[in-house]
């Protein structure tokens, strides 16, 4: 450390502060006082409190403490699509806040920035993942001594007042096909000339899995004599490239299971085996192969699912969650109770799953009550 009094009797000490993390630039540390001691102490604080901010600097800007922090929670084991997904929303928050100094941001900063991606009409899902990853950063801006106060604290989320139409289209029936709707569909699934993609659509209807765990189904995960599918695994697309798949571990921890399949759906799972081998598609790891070796992408499953349900008389838009969603109300139609329904599909709690059920449960209940009212007036006539 370097100490001199200056012309105006005031002790000035310079100390070495740590290198930036980043660009790995020295730092020096300059302060006063009146004495030298005072002013030597000065300067080992200021080095301290560097050091406990993780070689933060006071005045770093959003768009530098974001990298800092991507790079130290990209070693946390999460999964690359995650990964991807926190990469997007911190591009959107640095489009807003990138150069503004991290201390500099409120939560009136935070807020108005939601707003205008609420006015653009951004996706409320997508808007609730910037505001979340916001958070962790600014959270650890908070842990390393950086800021007092989490700005996003006071922040919520923008939601457009509901109109009439809005309530009306947000009805549960619109998540799920009912019996009559199911058989429709699958009338039109069965003139599709796709035996890979006719037995897939199948297995989401009447095993409820998502489409990424079918996807990404082995042969060997299938056991064809006790008519069982362990599933332990999802199917990501690295960087949304055509046939740049990556298998990783499912959505949670409670997605992993095995659970019974109609013998049905087995059988069907056979059949296409045969006609994979009588087309000689490519041998490859997934049993739901295509020509190529490569199973078909989520987003062409969706694409398929609804063009299949515009070529029939349902007003529903079909997409492949629907389906998954169809499969739970079956069961609660069949009177399972709701736990070995959220296991069978891999939910530890799921609102949707929750207010499926409930409608599907409710409705059974007024058609009971109705029926035991007709009965007991018939006693009484």
């Amino acid at each position: 450390m370097h100490c001199k009094r200056n012309e105006k009797d005031v002790w000035v000490c310079v100390g070495e502060g740590p290198r930036h993390p980043v660009t790995g630039r020295r730092k020096q540390i300059t302060r006063s006082a009146k004495t030298k001691k005072a002013a030597e102490q000065r300067v080992n604080e200021a080095v301290k409190s560097l050091e406990r901010n993780f070689l933060l600097e006071d005045s770093i800007a959003f768009n530098g403490l974001a990298q800092i922090w991507f790079e130290n929670y990209q070693h946390r084991g999460i999964k690359d699509s995650t990964l991807e997904q926190r990469k997007y929303c911190i591009s959107v928050l640095n489009k807003h806040i990138a150069h503004i100094e991290v201390k500099k941001i409120t939560s009136i900063t935070i807020q108005n920035m939601l707003n205008a991606l609420s006015e653009r009409n951004v996706a409320q899902s997508s808007i609730k993942g910037i505001h979340s990853v916001a958070k962790m950063i600014f959270t650890y801006a908070k842990k390393v001594g950086l800021i007092t106060e989490v700005p996003t604290d006071s922040t919520f989320i923008p939601r457009k007042k509901l109109k009439i139409v809005d309530v009306e289209r947000s009805t549960i029936e619109k998540k799920y096909l009912n019996v009559d709707e199911l058989k429709c569909f699958l009338d039109a699934l069965n003139s599709y000339n796709s035996s890979v993609i006719k037995t897939i659509l199948y297995l989401i209807t009447f095993t409820g899995m998502r489409p990424g765990e079918a996807i990404a189904l082995s042969p060997k995960d299938v056991d064809f004599e006790l008519d069982i599918i362990n599933i332990n695994k999802t199917v990501w697309r690295k960087n949304g490239v055509k046939n740049n798949f990556e298998l990783t571990p499912p959505k949670t921890l409670s997605s992993i299971r095995q659970i019974d399949v109609d013998h049905f759906v087995i059988e069907m799972i056979k059949d296409m085996q045969d006609y994979q081998l009588m087309r000689n598609y490519k041998e490859s790891e997934y049993l739901f192969r295509m020509s190529d070796g490569y199973p078909p992408a989520v987003d062409y499953l969706r694409t398929v699912t609804r063009r299949i349900g515009e070529k029939t008389s349902l007003t529903k838009q079909l997409h492949t969650y629907m389906l998954r969603h169809t499969h739970i109300s079956l069961l609660a139609e069949a009177g399972v109770d709701l736990p070995y329904i959220m296991n069978r599909v891999g939910h530890k709690n799921s609102k949707t799953t929750t207010d499926i059920y409930l409608h599907v449960t409710k409705g059974m209940r007024e058609n009971a009550k109705e029926k035991m009212h007709q009965r007991f007036n018939n006693l009484l006539v």
